[in-house]
């Protein structure tokens, strides 16, 4: 039996270790497919941006090729009135010929009035040929314009072009890779399930595995038991009968005592039922000696069932109690550990509630804000954009500007300027919902133009009414909107020199 039990113990740990691997390869596999599927969920959201960015392109292409239609017809407009003023320029200088030979006969002839009024026609048709030759000049200097315009607008056409053919590659390229993660996943799928088909197939073998053990050690534990009471037995069968030994040693020891001291001869011992008794007091005593032999023998037959019963554990109605009490401990401790995690539960879902509705509020009315300030700074329209309004925070913030006369765009395609508008304008939106008692600018108004410059001071100036801001620029209509100025300037040597200034 033992053999046996070192064979399943064998047996057991190669089946563990199986198992251990099994587990292994099978978290392995996990961790592949759970990468897998991020990359497929991050090619995904590159698919889509490249997506919009072609939605975008599109967008472009069509207001380019809207603006070239729109020059080609100002460029045929200005060329049809070039031509028509290169057709009037030789009537007029022929009028300007002929003027001037009728000059030249008026001043022979020394007639002052026709010749004055002959003068005068002559300035009049030479400030009409300069007319006519500053517009042919403005008109050539327009087409010059228009055909440079269109021609930067036929390279924007094509780079458009060029980027959209680019993102549809990019976007087949993505689309396969797609495919090809898909099918890894199918893959590590398939190898997933045959690993839990393995697994448990060694499951259900260490379980048999298991049992037999345990049925083994079982049977081992009776063996021993019964082996470990009949050694008991013998040991108190050995014992009881060296005591019968020495009883009988000192018995005969006693029988030669008294032997010593009986006289020689022996008397004649006396009939313990005298002839005279009658029957019935023998019989009486014939029933007590058979009695007396029959209680000896059932107290006999009762010490050797009660030495077969042991050993007993006295301990076990303690240890029973103790293990009852425990057990009760344990209960109620539960119990308390139930009732705290359904309460923390419930509260875990309130404040899911009511973060949930805090930030739908505060998101609410940061949005209005925004598309208010914003459209006083640029005099457009924004808005915020949430990635996935279902749960707001598993996801970020866009910051959607649609500035006046250009398209809508993302903050990452905007220029410094614009971008700069857009940060204050989601700053002074943040204030206006949750006002701050201090503000630091640094020169916040560095890529914006003057009339941007101006509303932005006349913002700040508006919101310093509310809190304390200190701006550090260099534009004057920011400086003069300012209630105090402070100049620093680089003094002598190597430290500055703070000014004061009154405007």
């Amino acid at each position: 039996m033992r053999q046996r039990l070192a064979d399943i113990e064998s047996i057991l740990s190669r089946c563990e270790q199986k198992l251990s691997h099994s587990e292994f390869q099978h978290q392995t596999a996990s961790q592949q497919l759970v990468n897998a599927r991020q990359q497929h969920r991050e090619q995904q959201l590159r698919q889509q941006q490249l997506m919009t960015d072609r939605d975008r392109l599109q967008q472009q292409q069509d207001h380019l090729q809207t603006q070239i239609a729109r020059q080609e017809t100002e460029l045929t407009t200005a060329r049809a009135r070039l031509t028509q003023l290169e057709q009037e320029i030789p009537t007029l200088e022929a009028e300007l010929q002929a003027a001037q030979a009728r000059l030249q006969e008026l001043e022979t002839s020394q007639a002052s009035s026709e010749w004055q009024a002959l003068q005068a026609q002559i300035r009049t048709s030479e400030a009409e040929g300069q007319g006519c030759e500053q517009a042919v000049h403005e008109a050539e200097t327009q087409m010059l314009a228009l055909e440079n315009q269109c021609r930067r607008l036929q390279e924007k056409r094509e780079d458009a072009e060029a980027r959209r053919q680019t993102a549809e590659a990019q976007a087949a390229a993505i689309a396969q890779k797609l495919s090809e993660s898909e099918a890894a996943r199918v893959a590590l799928d398939a190898k997933i399930q045959a690993t839990e088909a393995e697994l448990a197939q060694l499951s259900a073998k260490l379980g048999e595995t298991k049992q037999a053990r345990d049925r083994a050690e079982t049977h081992l534990t009776e063996r021993r038991d019964r082996q470990q009471k009949l050694s008991w037995q013998r040991q108190k069968l050995v014992a009881a009968q060296t005591e019968h030994q020495q009883q009988l040693g000192e018995l005969e020891g006693q029988l030669r005592d008294r032997e010593a001291d009986l006289p020689d001869p022996l008397p004649e011992v006396p009939q313990l039922v005298s002839p005279d008794s009658d029957a019935g007091e023998a019989v009486t005593f014939a029933t007590y000696s058979v009695q007396l032999e029959q209680l000896q023998r059932e107290l006999h037959n009762a010490q050797r069932r009660l030495e077969a019963m042991e050993p007993v554990n006295m301990l076990a109605l303690e240890e029973h109690d103790k293990t009852q009490a425990r057990l009760d401990e344990l209960s109620e401790k539960l119990a308390t550990l139930e009732a705290e995690r359904t309460e923390l539960l419930l509260r875990i879902e309130n404040f899911t509630t009511l973060r949930y509705r805090a930030f739908n509020e505060a998101f609410t009315a940061v949005n209005e804000n925004f598309q208010s300030i914003f459209a006083t700074l640029s005099q457009g329209d924004g808005h915020l954009d949430l990635d996935d309004p279902n749960d707001p925070f598993a996801g970020g913030l866009n910051l959607i500007a649609h500035p006046k006369g250009k398209p809508v765009q993302r903050l990452s395609s905007m220029s410094g300027g614009e971008k700069s508008l857009t940060a204050l304008s989601f700053i002074f939106a943040l204030q206006r919902y949750r006002p701050s008692p201090f503000y630091a600018f640094d020169e916040v108004d560095m890529f914006l133009d003057g009339a941007n410059v101006e509303r932005l001071a006349k913002m700040i100036k508006r919101q310093a009414e509310q809190a304390q801001f200190i701006v550090v620029s260099l534009r004057r209509p920011m400086i003069e909107s300012a209630q105090r100025t402070i100049g620093v300037t680089q003094a002598r040597g190597a430290h500055t020199q703070v000014l004061g200034i009154k405007l």
